[in-house]
């Protein structure tokens, strides 16, 4: 019995201690001036996808935009690129700062401190701006919604066929969509199961 409660105890204690980085986080220092925006999912304890923007401000306006998926170990995160570009996150419960290597040769760093603005991913009217809004169907019976652009994060949802969807965004296969019912919400789909309407 007492073997049942200790485990009991220990379960109870590892959900109260697991910590989300899921969120937005951002700075902004003033008007025309640098600002950035980091978008995180973390799906698995050890894993989260995420999406920084950073522009320099006046006067040439420098711009970076770059996805990918970090490993997290206790409140670090770590994003190493094919060309050694190498960025740092390190994590509280209120911000993430970003320190990227000698390697990354951005147009604008994406070094700093962004302060955690929202722990939902919701879409905001600078959200990945350099991709053209789409708009799709299912092709497929039955398809998964999922957190991050990767087969093993959670399920959100299930579409049908013939579901219509907006894609914002594409990564690793996956399409980035957003539902006519499920307004502001950030889901992912695999691109296969979804077929592109034309527009005139």
């Amino acid at each position: 019995m007492k073997l049942i409660l200790s485990l009991l105890l220990l379960v109870v204690y590892s959900i109260s201690n697991a910590v989300s980085y899921t969120g937005i986080y951002s700075y902004n220092k003033g008007v025309n001036k640098a600002n950035g925006t980091l978008y995180v999912t973390h799906f698995k304890e050890d894993s989260a996808f995420f999406m920084v923007q950073t522009v320099s401000g006046m006067p040439d306006f420098f711009t970076t935009e770059i996805k990918g998926f970090m490993q997290i170990e206790n409140n670090m995160g770590l994003y190493i690129a094919k060309d050694s570009c190498k960025i740092e996150f390190t994590f509280t419960t209120v911000s993430c700062s970003l320190n990227e290597n000698i390697e990354c040769k951005f147009d604008f760093s994406t070094n700093g401190k962004y302060k955690k603005t929202s722990p939902k991913l919701k879409k905001g009217s600078s959200m990945m701006p350099l991709f053209v809004d789409k708009k799709g169907t299912v092709k497929t019976d039955t398809v998964y919604c999922l957190s991050a652009p990767n087969a093993s994060s959670a399920t959100q949802c299930l579409l049908q066929k013939n579901d219509e969807v907006q894609i914002t965004d594409e990564f690793n296969g996956y399409y980035l969509i957003e539902l006519k019912n499920k307004k502001n919400e950030f889901l992912w789909v695999w691109k296969k199961n979804i077929q592109l309407i034309k527009t005139k």
